[in-house]
């Protein structure tokens, strides 16, 4: 059965937490936390746990839900990590004779709503419960129940989404067998304000038609789309925010579509993909709504042998990202994309035909960058394979996240930053255990940033910074003041006087790194790595003496030269009629003093002349601007 996650576009926001700090590394990029280090079993051993889904708030705390069979029934219990913390202990949420995929979204405030069907012996409920933020989980509402039961038929997986405001938006497939009367499948959905008050549910789909596989989303203004199969077509309705459902459309005509996914921007474009059987070939179909228009005519993205799990995903800048399963030699899990009001791009492949992959899932954040997942066959089992992709970027090579064993229904969501959770089952003895790995893509969230001048030190200023990471530790942070001088810490003293900004650079423990500058208030920048920036580079003079010369100059002269981040900095000397000269030193962040003689070292040497000198500074995340300055070079 398909899993889904729901995703919406959220703003940053902060806690206050401190940290310790020592050195980082040097260097970093999104790094998936090894498998020794907050990595955890969420669920407990001994009964099987499975079918997780996982959200994440605009913070990057972290929500998971799972069903477990507990050895007398089944229950939904659920794990909380709040960021830079560690899981909870899972807590139950309901029970009953059978459970069967819960999913889970979380608003900007960091609520979560959660929603499931319970299967009895005459009937399914759908159920819903929710958790303020800090808080516990609410006792079970019945949002609908099914009047009849059909174990032949397979139960239909409820799915919900909510908007900027926290209006969650819950759709589902209600199953009814009417004495001497065909059963029929009917599409629904019922909504919850933010008084926490659910509607009476609503049919979304005709009487009598077989609609199953619903799918939900809606914009940040509360807009809401819906979709699901009916009979041999995909079906959508729409509702405005505040408003009623419209009647259904068909958006296909073929002979056969199903799993349809839907998803949507922030201008309210809407875009739908599913799995198409037509002319005796399989196909991924897609279709697209701007706000308030029409849909497009369906739009093939691939023919041929391919499985009917579509994944969808969209970002801030509407790039939507589609993923399936193609068979060339064993299945693989492929994808396209499509920018805003552009066309789709050819299809690529992220895993290796050598095993199959299956159950794609994607999760992207606000600048794009795009995290999948998917289980893969392995020797005994499946393990759980990731790629990556920065926004505008190529697709990463596939790495491992779980280990050798047997890992199923994996799950990722991200933090508008792009740290990422990913969460999956795998075989532990005789039962499956909820596991959990994080991606740690995103440089320290700075929260408090102060100045202050103590009584008892006149005319000397103490700066603190707090920060904390979401998936490390606060490893450094190194002060740059208006004169120069730096130092090292979360709370460091100044004696200078002169006027300007401070800057501070704090970096996690695998290297990501944020730059923020405090003027009264602060601003911060952060990013996975930054480049850097030459504030400032001089000479003290600006002529020396050639190599055995007796001429009135100077011996040396010292290049100060003030950075906002390590990197290594190049001084390039040119020369009409000589070839370059360059003189490289990887420098800290703050002031330096480089030494610059007619002998730069052996085989470098300076001759005689005008030389115009160009400093540059590199690192892994790009090189600064060029500052030029002038050296003579006297007999």
């Amino acid at each position: 059965m398909a899993r889904l996650i729901r995703h919406l576009i959220l703003l940053v926001t902060t806690g206050l937490v401190g940290a310790a700090l020592v050195a980082p590394p040097a260097g970093a990029a999104p790094t998936w936390r090894p498998l020794t280090n907050l990595f955890a079993d969420l669920s407990a051993a001994g009964s099987s746990s499975f079918a997780p889904a996982i959200a994440a708030d605009s913070a990057g705390n972290a929500t998971v839900l799972w069903s477990r069979w507990n050895g007398t029934q089944y229950v939904v219990q659920a794990s909380y990590r709040p960021v830079g913390g560690t899981w909870s202990a899972p807590v139950d949420v309901a029970g009953g004779r059978r459970i069967v995929d819960p999913q889970v979204v979380v608003d900007q405030a960091g609520n979560a709503t959660a929603v499931w069907r319970r299967i009895d012996t005459d009937r399914s409920v759908v159920q819903s419960a929710s958790r303020p933020l800090g808080g516990t989980w609410s006792t079970p509402v019945d949002l609908s129940f099914d009047p009849s039961f059909d174990p032949s038929q397979q139960p239909d997986v409820p799915q919900l989404a909510v908007d900027a405001a926290g209006t969650v938006t819950v759709t589902w497939s209600r199953f009814e067998a009417p004495p001497g009367q065909p059963w029929r499948f009917t599409a629904q959905s019922a909504t919850r304000t933010t008084d926490g008050t659910w509607s009476t549910p609503v049919d979304l789909s005709p009487a009598g038609s077989p609609a199953k596989s619903t799918d939900v989303t809606v914009d940040p203004a509360g807009n809401a789309t819906a979709v699901w199969r009916s009979a041999a077509t995909v079906q959508a309705a729409t509702r405005p925010a505040g408003g009623t459902w419209s009647a259904p459309i068909a958006l296909t005509t073929t002979a056969s579509d199903r799993a349809p996914r839907v998803v949507v921007d922030p201008s309210g474009t809407v875009t739908a993909v599913w799995h198409s059987f037509a002319g005796g070939q399989y196909g991924v179909q897609t279709a697209t709504r701007p706000l308030g228009g029409a849909w497009t005519s369906p739009v093939d993205l691939a023919r041929g042998e391919v499985f009917d799990t579509p994944a969808l995903a969209v970002d801030r800048q509407g790039t939507v990202t589609a993923l399936w399963q193609r068979y060339d030699a064993g299945w693989i899990v492929t994808s396209a994309t499509r920018k805003a009001g552009g066309a789709w791009s050819s299809p690529v492949s992220l895993s290796t035909p050598a095993r199959d992959s299956w159950d794609p899932q994607i999760a992207v954040d606000l600048a794009g960058n795009a995290t999948v997942l998917w289980s893969r066959a392995d020797d005994g089992g499946r393990v759980v394979e990731a790629a990556n992709r920065p926004a505008g970027g190529e697709w990463s090579e596939p790495v491992d996240l779980s280990a050798p064993g047997d890992a199923w229904n994996p799950q990722v969501a991200v933090d508008p930053a792009g740290n990422a959770t990913a969460v999956w089952a795998r075989k532990d003895g005789a039962g499956y255990v909820v596991q959990a790995r994080g991606l740690d893509a995103a440089g320290p969230v700075v929260t408090e940033i102060t100045g202050e001048t103590p009584r008892t030190a006149r005319g000397t200023r103490v700066y603190s910074v707090k920060a904390h990471d979401v998936w490390s530790r606060v490893a450094s942070a190194r002060w740059t003041f208006p004169d120069g001088t730096t130092e090292t810490g979360a709370s460091v003293s100044y004696a200078g006087s002169l006027p300007g900004s401070v800057r501070v650079v704090l970096a996690d423990s695998v290297g990501n790194a944020t730059a923020c500058t405090y003027t009264g208030t602060f601003t911060c920048r952060p990013t996975t790595r930054i480049a850097p920036v030459v504030d400032r580079v001089r000479l003290n003079t600006k002529k020396i003496r050639a190599v055995g010369s007796d001429a009135r100059a100077a011996t040396k002269a010292k290049a100060t030269i003030r950075l906002d981040t390590d990197a290594r900095v190049t001084f390039t000397f040119r020369k009409a009629g000589s070839k370059p000269v360059r003189l490289s030193k990887r420098l800290d962040a703050g002031r330096n003093v480089v030494v610059v003689r007619a002998r730069l070292r052996a085989g470098k040497v300076l001759e005689p002349g005008r030389w115009k000198v160009v400093v540059t500074a590199k690192n892994k995340a790009g090189t600064s601007a060029k500052k030029k300055l002038r050296l003579r070079v006297v007999r």
